[in-house]
């Protein structure tokens, strides 16, 4: 089997240059748990030679690809980030000398902006959303399966953007995911899900390498309380087990909606597996490098029993010697949205009408 590789470029879009003598990268993206908020992703990339590298500032663009020659010298997964630290450490001699370039995506952007904003009444998620990134400079994509939610009158004074973004998306309890763009789905984004297929029984299965099933502790919730932009807080279900979210909701109404609807995701109490562990150096499938994606998730067979799950963010760790991806998956249990005509979301008393 031949050696998965990372190639790196920086300033993509304009005159791109190689960065070389790459050793080990790891990048993160996404979230580990459902009840986790967007937080910025990153990649860290060790090299050698750093009088070879070319002149890198905070904020440059990188784009980085991870190859699979075990499948086709040219395909690969590729993502787009930004320059936040260069350091070079120096040895004894130059042949001792390495550098290591930390990228983050624009979650990172988001999250040291402040932004200043005024929403009428009946203002879209999407258009909330699109003046946040218009202000802070980033680009945003939207994908819109349903109808976007409206707002409240709001205004935001010198806000974090981050905290405004995570607001907008609990409102629609939409999908983010984030390299140097942003891309945005409204709420059943469970309609375009593609599933990719993993299991221990070889043959059309991809063959996993781990799996370890979640903690109900880390993904349960049984009372959840939902406020409207530091209002009264609108509360679904009973118990000890709580979870608190804001949003921009247009009344009560659609903050109770909100709140039944996370209520119902987080009390799930099925056993749903929580990472996904794959060696890629074994990997002859495209599947694990197509599932690193926006909006994917996995079908997954162990021991005789099926399982389905969506993909809510992964780590990719190399070295020059091998490359493991590992998912972090939440249970399509807990997305319980009808999604007619789908063999995962179409299931009759298994999922519910989504608000």
């Amino acid at each position: 089997m031949a050696i998965p590789y990372w190639t790196a470029e920086a300033d993509p879009y304009g005159t791109p240059i190689q960065i070389t003598n790459i050793q080990t990268v790891t990048v993160t993206n996404g979230r580990r748990v459902l009840t986790d908020f967007y937080a910025a992703g990153r990649a860290t990339i060790v090299g050698r030679r750093p009088d070879l590298l070319p002149t890198l500032n905070v904020g440059d663009l990188v784009n980085i690809k991870l190859y699979n020659p075990n499948y086709s010298a040219f395909y690969f997964y590729g993502i787009t980030l930004r320059v936040s630290d260069l350091q070079i450490t120096y040895g004894t001699v130059p042949a001792m000398d390495t550098w290591t370039l930390t990228l983050e995506d624009v979650f990172a952007t988001l999250g040291r902006s402040r932004v200043t904003q005024t929403w009428a009444a009946g203002t879209t998620t999407v258009d909330a959303l699109e003046d946040v990134c218009t202000e802070v400079g980033i680009v945003l994509g939207v994908y819109t399966p349903s109808t976007p939610k409206t707002i409240s009158a709001t205004t935001v004074t010198d806000a974090n953007a981050l905290n405004v973004v995570q607001t907008i998306v609990n409102t629609e309890q939409g999908l983010l995911y984030a390299s140097a763009e942003l891309n945005f789905t409204t709420r059943g984004w469970q309609s375009e899900t593609t599933f990719y297929a993993f299991g221990d029984a070889g043959g059309a299965n991809t063959t996993y390498q781990q799996v370890q099933f979640l903690s109900m502790a880390d993904n349960y919730a049984t009372y959840v309380l939902v406020t409207i932009d530091g209002g009264t807080p609108t509360v679904s279900g009973t118990g000890v087990y709580s979870y608190r979210l804001d949003t921009y909701a247009a009344n009560a109404t659609e903050a109770l909606s909100v709140a039944q609807y996370v209520q119902n995701a987080l009390q799930d109490t099925s056993a749903v597996p929580n990472t996904l562990s794959v060696l890629l150096n074994t990997e002859t499938s495209t599947r694990t490098l197509d599932a690193l994606f926006s909006n994917t998730g996995v079908t997954l067979t162990l021991r005789g029993q099926t399982y389905t799950a969506n993909i809510i963010g992964w780590t990719i760790s190399s070295t020059p010697e091998q490359t493991r991806v590992t998912f972090q998956l939440a249970g399509t249990e807990q997305y319980n949205y009808l999604v007619l005509n789908n063999s995962v979301y179409g299931t009759l008393n298994s999922n519910r009408l989504g608000f």
